[in-house]
């Protein structure tokens, strides 16, 4: 009997059925935060997710058959071993960098401890990963050292011969080395900015929780990207803005009044990073100068960028373009260096050029 070609989106629907909040199903991303919603204290079995990653990758990237596996039978093993036990062979690790173990210090927490992993050849662990996190161990006075390690005693001839080596040795270094590019090169990924900000929201750090509340406030919610109404995906450039701060320290004033800005201007629109960054840098520049920006001056800006441009994404591309063909025309004493400043200056032509009913910082680029 033949089967019918596997079809990802009615599988993906299929499975979403079974669920009361629907969730997304994407390559680059199943959206477990949602997805926890259906779940008691949003706790999620590893199972469910298990069956998701199936359905998003199909039968097509199935992994190969295996027969059922007990590490605990192989040859990787677990241990704490004392300072002496350990060595680095530089021939499968990388140059110890002193700024980046100082900068794991400035953070390190042993609850936070990622154990470094070894091969273990003649009674020595040769770390492979996590040197870096084995000499902030030492410094911060650990006795014992955890350590996951490939124990070469376990190995067989058979397989030093299968791999293509004479010597358990060289076959071990061999190892190391190519288990050292896997982690470190070809399979890390890099935490996303939004799981970053997530991770930090649910954990209710003090910085994130008040910088989601100007979010919730204004009426955008934090998403991994801009393809839905509201959306605000920018987060490392939003946290650099809601960082800046009045003459009384305190944070989010500028980010706030940008967010607003944008929401009324287009109710449903995602945020666009280069209309509300640049709008904050301009709140933040006039009230150091000594500006009043009132609440009219919002208005007729916005609705002068819906009249001239439309939506948020025309208005900062146009924006640009004015900054350039400015550039091109004419040329600047001193160009600006950065797509915002670029932007907060052309804001500022375009208001004088137009408006003009209040007096604004002076633009560095003139025209």
């Amino acid at each position: 009997m033949k089967t019918k070609p596997y079809n990802r989106l009615v599988e993906i629907n299929k499975y979403l059925s079974k669920f009361t909040v629907s969730f997304e199903m994407k390559d680059d991303a199943i959206d477990t935060r949602t997805m926890a919603d259906n779940y008691e204290n949003g706790i999620i079995p590893l199972a469910d997710i298990a069956d998701a990653i199936d359905i998003v990758l199909g039968p097509q990237k199935h992994p190969k058959e295996r027969d059922p596996f007990d590490p605990r039978t192989g040859v990787v093993k677990f241990d704490y071993v004392t300072w002496e036990d350990l060595f680095l062979w530089p021939r499968f690790q990388r140059d110890v960098a002193p700024n980046h173990l100082y900068k794991i210090e400035q953070d390190f927490d042993p609850t936070c401890v990622i154990v470094p992993t070894a091969i273990k050849i003649d009674g020595k662990y040769m770390l492979w990963d996590g040197h870096h996190t084995a000499q902030a161990m030492k410094r911060q006075n650990y006795t014992m050292f955890p350590v996951w390690y490939i124990d070469t005693d376990l190995i067989t001839d058979e397989e030093v011969k299968a791999a293509g080596f004479d010597d358990k040795v060289e076959y071990g270094v061999w190892l190391a080395g190519q288990n050292m590019i896997r982690i470190n090169s070809r399979n890390k990924r890099k935490l996303h900015a939004y799981d970053e900000f997530m991770i930090l929201l649910e954990t209710k750090d003090t910085h994130t929780v008040q910088m989601n509340n100007i979010l919730r406030a204004a009426g955008f919610t934090p998403k991994r990207n801009a393809n839905t109404n509201n959306a605000f995906s920018q987060i490392k450039s939003g946290q650099a803005i809601f960082d800046m701060t009045d003459d009384y320290g305190s944070r989010g004033k500028y980010f706030k009044r940008a967010l607003q800005f944008h929401k009324r201007t287009w109710d449903l629109a995602p945020a666009e990073l280069e209309v509300w960054r640049p709008m904050a840098l301009l709140y933040k520049e006039a009230e150091l100068q000594g500006f009043v920006l009132d609440e009219q001056f919002d208005i007729e800006l916005g609705n002068l960028f819906v009249k001239l441009y439309g939506d948020p994404n025309t208005v900062q591309q146009s924006l640009k373009d004015e900054y350039y063909n400015e550039l091109h025309t004419n040329g600047f004493k001193e160009p600006r260096d950065h797509d915002q400043w670029r932007v907060y200056d052309a804001i500022i032509n375009l208001y004088n050029k137009k408006i003009k009913r209040i007096q604004l910082p002076t633009a560095q680029c003139r025209w």
